[in-house]
């Protein structure tokens, strides 16, 4: 019986330290270690294992385990809860009114993602600024081949051949005050769209991935977007594949007290967007529209685009 018990215990133990450490990982501060990215992307999904591992371990009477999963549980909740809190004013936005901006960004996949889809959606979603990541000449090509330039005249893109560095930005209204972030390994282009009489800027985000060999990159990239972000004054929007999650610490310094995670703020819960297409469900929320913390959001959903392991993520933003 003892054998038993302990044999129960080793395994209780087996499955709730890597709950545990994804605990440990989101409370830190920092995130630029292997392998605390990797591992504090697994929060909303931990948060979901450990309520019944710990009344096993409850009803079980081990104790220092049930302790263990209790302050992780009650750590994963506290995080988890907003994703679940609506605004107080959660009907949409009026896509019309001249002072609001409908946002989509989708990463293309090597441009490998089915264009007529991508258009579709734009057209279907009034969207009115169009974010692509890893935007290839041919892709550029086969967009406007099926119509996006009807549907959004105005564009500035840095595409790039047979590489994830490309990215563009459409838009229904004139791009101007054009830039170019300089030093990142993908694209970051971003311009000033004029919303009801107001000039906000819009950038294409999407810095290098947390890859275990290099993740100093992704930081690095992350940390100097959110220096640049937060010495412009202008009101911003940024959407994009941003390799990171709510989640990650390096993601909620570059929101700061200025911008809000717009996903987060919808109150529909996580909108996971990577990876998609697979035999494996889509597990993780990197796609993000970001905007001023005193800018509403409405009718955030997420949807499928055949080719690409990203879902494209649509926004209503509330500019005026």
């Amino acid at each position: 019986m003892r054998f038993v018990r302990g044999l129960i215990s080793l395994v209780l133990w087996i499955i709730a330290i890597p709950l545990l450490l994804v605990a440990l990982a989101r409370v830190l501060p920092f995130d630029n270690v292997v392998p605390l990215p990797q591992l504090v992307a697994f929060t909303p999904w931990a948060t979901l294992a450990t309520l019944p591992l710990l009344i096993v371990a409850l009803f079980s009477r081990r104790w220092v385990l049930t302790s263990l999963l209790g302050l992780s549980f009650a750590g994963f909740l506290f995080w988890m809860v907003p994703f679940f809190m609506p605004p107080e004013t959660s009907t949409a936005a009026d896509p019309d009114d001249a002072g609001t901006l409908r946002v989509m960004t989708v990463n293309a996949l090597y441009g490998r993602a089915d264009a007529e889809t991508v258009v579709g959606l734009v057209e279907s979603q009034n969207v009115e600024v169009l974010a692509v990541q890893e935007l290839t000449p041919d892709f550029e090509r086969a967009l406007a081949d099926a119509g996006l330039d009807e549907l959004l005249s105005h564009s500035f893109t840095v595409p790039a051949e047979d590489t994830p560095a490309g990215s563009g930005l459409w838009s229904t209204t004139e791009l101007t005050d054009v830039e170019q972030m300089s030093g990142t390994t993908f694209a970051m282009p971003s311009a000033l769209v004029d919303v009801g009489g107001t000039d906000v800027r819009v950038t294409v985000v999407h810095p290098y991935p947390p890859m275990p060999e290099d993740v100093t990159t992704w930081r690095t990239e992350l940390v100097e977007l959110t220096e640049k972000v937060h010495g412009d004054e202008t009101p911003q929007i940024l959407a994009g594949d941003f390799n990171a999650g709510y989640d990650h610490a390096t993601f909620r310094d570059l929101l700061g007290s200025r911008f809000v995670d717009a996903t987060r703020e919808w109150g529909a819960g996580p909108t996971v967007t990577w990876p998609e297409g697979s035999r494996v469900p889509a597990l993780f929320a990197l796609d993000h529209v970001v905007v001023e913390k005193d800018m509403p959001v409405s009718d955030v959903v997420s949807m499928q685009v055949p080719g690409t392991d990203h879902r494209a993520l649509v926004a209503t933003v509330v500019v005026e």
